[in-house]
């Protein structure tokens, strides 16, 4: 596997966890049902693959770590311990860093939100989607109303302060936000570890994409051989440049786009989709919800 010659520092770092109890009919995911025997080998490979790219690539004081899935809060206390102490041990975090990890509200429970905390993490995401039962039923969702309230309440009286409540809209009968995902819409190079995951990097001018082996008994094979990339890709500096912006208008503080981008601004301003403060560019509420017209003026 070949790197970037020169890529600014990892900052972020984004580990998957893909086991699931059930694998809801909406999910699109890397995510598989009834592989629980294979998070011990799993979490083997995860330390195999970060060891390696700690060896290979320039990583910063942490930022943001993302435990996402799948579903991580279905690890074992024990399993969860260990890795969140791999991390802690194998790269630096800084004092004031978001650590995040997804949970389900069916496999929330006191030990391992003990353990959580233990082991670092200061930010739950419960995966609640809905309370509506009607809306519940067509997500195919297992959960229900008063699981999310136990598990939120158990979450507070373990010290957790930080906890946003994952929810889907547009449902029959009837997003997230953190750190971390600021560091993709602002294109910052992040590290995915895990099956399937995707890493980003750049030198302030190219980027560079790569993802891992999808299947978690192959990626567990992979990271065993030595070389868990699935494949990759070079963006040139405009193309670069482009996803920056196109990323950049997703954010209601919109970007300071660089040069190169004042005519399709423009015609997106006079549509109603942009408006220019100073020297930045931000969508507007209609722009928001027309982001894909934005997408195609600026790529």
């Amino acid at each position: 596997m070949s790197h970037p010659a020169s890529p600014l520092p990892f900052r972020h770092l984004y580990v998957h966890v893909p086991f699931c109890r059930h694998k809801c009919g909406y999910c699109d995911f890397n995510a598989y049902a009834g592989m629980d025997r294979l998070m011990g080998g799993y979490q083997v490979a995860l330390e195999r693959e970060l060891e390696r790219a700690r060896a290979a690539l320039p990583f910063g004081p942490l930022r943001t770590v993302y435990f996402g899935g799948g579903t991580p809060s279905l690890l074992p206390a024990e399993l969860a311990g260990r890795m969140l102490a791999h991390v802690s041990a194998s790269f630096q975090v800084e004092p004031c860093a978001e650590v995040t990890l997804e949970a389900n509200p069916a496999s929330v429970d006191p030990e391992r939100l003990d353990t959580w905390r233990a082991g670092g993490v200061n930010r739950l995401s419960l995966g609640v989607q809905g309370f509506d039962r009607r809306a519940l039923a067509v997500l195919e969702r297992r959960t229900d109303g008063a699981q999310a309230e136990r598990a939120f309440r158990q979450a507070r009286d373990a010290g957790f302060e930080n906890i946003s409540l994952d929810l889907i809209y547009g449902v029959p009968f009837q997003t997230r936000a953190s750190r971390h995902n600021r560091a993709y819409w602002e294109c910052r190079p992040v590290y995915g570890a895990g099956a399937g995951a995707h890493s980003y990097a750049t030198d302030g001018e190219r980027a560079w994409r790569w993802w891992n082996v999808a299947r978690p008994r192959e990626y567990v094979a992979a990271a065993g051989a030595g070389a868990v990339e699935a494949g990759r890709e070079e963006l040139p500096p405009a193309r670069a440049r482009a996803e920056r912006v196109m990323l950049g208008l997703r954010t209601t503080s919109g970007l300071e786009p660089p040069p190169g981008f004042a005519s399709p601004l423009r015609s997106l301003e006079e549509a109603g989709l942009v408006v220019r403060r100073g020297r930045r560019y931000a969508p507007t509420r209609r722009g928001l919800d027309l982001h894909n017209r934005i997408a195609l003026a600026v790529l």
